[in-house]
């Protein structure tokens, strides 16, 4: 575990961390939710900057994830009774600044991810800066997720599309 900085918080539930799950917090005003339930394998929770957010929803399994928020008041909201696989990488950010010649604007600022309740992932996915992701969806696995997903789809390829309408999933194989 890596702590620089003053005022981050940390709020654990009753949940199950492996010693495999590694903390990176620098920065100011930084906070970690996670709720009663939640199991990660391994992985690493990532915050830098200052005023950043990572949540887990509570019964949300993780098997193996980088979860990065690296800018300034941006965020990481997952739902509950999700299930993410191994090899994710969800980020809040490009982390370089890319710069328009003429003006000097930037053109890629940080945008908060939020996935919603019930929402399956897939191996080795990842989930870019500025997408929301609709409860009971599922991203195949090795997919790129660059844009919006909506809710009861299962989306595919890189970048990800909708492959198939009107779905749902279950833990339990019936």
């Amino acid at each position: 575990m890596i702590f620089k900085g003053c005022n981050n918080n940390i709020s654990i539930g009753k949940c199950k961390l492996s010693h495999n799950l590694e903390f990176k917090i620098t920065g100011t005003n930084n906070k970690v939710v996670i709720g009663d339930g939640v199991v990660i394998q391994g992985g690493l929770i990532y915050l830098e900057d200052s005023g950043n957010c990572i949540s887990i929803g509570k019964n949300t399994t993780i098997g193996e994830a980088e979860i990065a928020v690296a800018e300034s008041n941006t965020k990481i909201c997952i739902g509950e009774d999700c299930m993410l696989s191994k090899g994710i990488r969800i980020t809040t950010t490009d982390s370089h600044s890319v710069l328009n010649i003429v003006t000097g604007k930037r053109l890629n600022p940080a945008k908060n991810v939020i996935i919603g309740d019930h929402v399956w992932i897939g191996m080795n996915v990842a989930i870019n800066k500025g997408v929301n992701i609709g409860k009971n969806s599922i991203v195949a696995g090795n997919s790129v997720v660059t844009h919006d997903v909506p809710e009861n789809v299962i989306v595919a390829g890189i970048p990800a599309v909708i492959v198939k309408k009107d779905v749902t999933w279950s833990r339990e194989r019936i």
